[in-house]
């Protein structure tokens, strides 16, 4: 019994591995014992069949053709029930097409697998691949660094997976919501997105709901005509949804958008056509709509500070982003992009020391991929040893002593505070880097910054 235990132990080892390749996969795979009852489907297959796997596996193959909308299951049911191989197109709609492939799992086993390919999205993948229409990136010099998704999605499976869906969802004219805590990177997934599906030249527009205050919402959003309210311009002006027509609107943190004026934005959503503050005519406005929070809509539906029909229509496909924390995997990598990003700026390259890289590693980083970046040019500026110090402090993780620690600061203003801290930054990185422009150049703002807070301390 013991050899028996112990030979077996790979082969389940190697099942399991095998297992987790085909739930990482960008197609969809399902599998069909002899007794007909599906044994297993990976997350992509459910995603394309609009089903749960736990609501799928066990039950008869049949069940297949009342799934994802498409036209004619049968001669794919009948393929599995003969155990023949063969290749099917199914249609759902003008636009959707799914390629199912099937094929018997081996000679001598009655199992049959199922390949799905949303052709759209592998129509757009193979152009990709031959260089048609390929998005642009944004080069190392830049002064704004973008994500190597490309190669974060080597890194992670999660991320590939999280990637994969975004991308069918946007082929597909699907609203996608990108949820997470601040700091994940929700922009940064969300432009390429954009890239990935548009002209280089189509507008990606931002609006960050929670920056427009609530009595210019609807004008920032909207736009409006010449003469509609005292100061409005002479030539009107066009809304943020306008300014996207042909592109990528992204609401960003779109929790914070005003009660009275998601049924305005929910109208939009359905009719796709908009009416400027002060205007009589409806104009037709085709964009394709992204949006993200960090905060839980759905217990703002149930406190009704969220409509529940517009998060409906924005939450067509969620896109749940993991803290940094929970993709530990990503941080080497994070953490060389960045530096080599800062070093570019500098005339002496910053190199990490192994204690800090230790400690990079290990840090949970309540702020994510933000707060990694910021600690990164926090040793540019302080240098290794105090970045060491605060990121081994008790508070630095969240300790019992944070609110004792603050209680002495509780009198003077968060303005206050925040000016002496920036004062404290600058002159340390003057002192550091021997002069004013050096330390503009390494804090990455312009001298013109430098020299007026510096005027201000003095």
């Amino acid at each position: 019994m013991k050899q028996t235990a112990q030979a077996s132990s790979p082969q389940v080892s190697a099942t399991a591995s095998v297992l987790r390749g085909l739930m990482a996969l960008p197609d969809g795979i399902l599998c069909v014992a002899s007794d007909r009852r599906v044994i297993f489907l990976n997350p992509e297959a459910a995603s394309m069949l609009g089903v749960r796997a736990t609501e799928l596996v066990g039950q008869d193959f049949s069940h297949l053709g009342r799934l994802g909308g498409y036209d004619d299951w049968s001669p794919v049911l009948g393929a599995v029930a003969e155990r023949m191989n063969g290749e099917f197109l199914l249609r759902s709609g003008l636009r959707s097409a799914l390629l199912v492939t099937v094929r018997r799992a081996a000679p001598d086993n009655q199992a049959m697998v199922l390949q799905l390919r949303d052709l759209e999205v592998f129509d757009h993948a193979r152009r990709r691949a031959s260089g048609v229409q390929m998005p642009r990136e944004s080069s190392g010099s830049n002064r704004k660094m973008r994500p190597d998704f490309a190669k974060q999605r080597q890194i992670s499976r999660y991320l590939d997976t999280i990637m994969s869906r975004g991308e069918r969802a946007l082929l597909h004219g699907a609203g996608v919501l990108i949820s997470g805590e601040s700091g994940v990177g929700k922009t940064e997934v969300a432009r390429y997105l954009h890239g990935y599906i548009s002209e280089p030249s189509n507008p990606f527009v931002v609006v960050n709901c929670a920056a427009i205050p609530e009595t210019l919402f609807e004008t920032e959003l909207f736009g409006y005509e010449k003469g509609a309210f005292t100061g409005a311009l002479n030539t009107g002006k066009k809304g943020l949804i306008e300014q996207a027509d042909g592109g990528t609107l992204f609401l960003d943190e779109v929790g914070e958008i005003p009660l009275q004026l998601q049924a305005k934005l929910l109208s939009f959503l359905e009719e796709r056509t908009i009416q400027r503050v002060g205007g009589e005519r409806q104009k037709a406005v085709n964009v394709r709509l992204i949006s993200a929070t960090n905060r839980d809509l759905k217990a703002m539906v149930a406190e009704d500070r969220f409509r529940l029909d517009l998060y409906f229509r924005l939450t067509v496909v969620e896109l749940a982003m993991q803290p940094l924390r929970e993709t530990r995997e990503l941080i080497p990598h994070l953490i060389e992009r960045f530096t080599q990003f800062l070093n570019q700026r500098l005339q002496e390259p910053m190199r990490i020391g192994p204690r800090l890289l230790q400690v990079l590693n290990d840090y949970d980083y309540p702020g994510n991929v933000r707060e990694l970046y910021n600690i990164l040019q926090q040793v540019v500026v302080l240098g290794e040893d105090e970045v060491l110090a605060r990121l081994d402090a008790p508070q630095s993780r969240g300790g019992a002593g944070d609110a004792d620690a603050d209680a002495p600061e509780v009198a003077r203003s968060l303005k206050e505070m925040v000016a002496e801290y920036e004062r404290g930054l600058i002159e340390q990185a003057i002192r550091r880097h021997g002069s004013k422009r050096r330390a503009a150049a390494a804090l990455n703002v312009d001298i013109g910054t430098i020299v007026r807070k510096t005027r201000v301390s003095s």
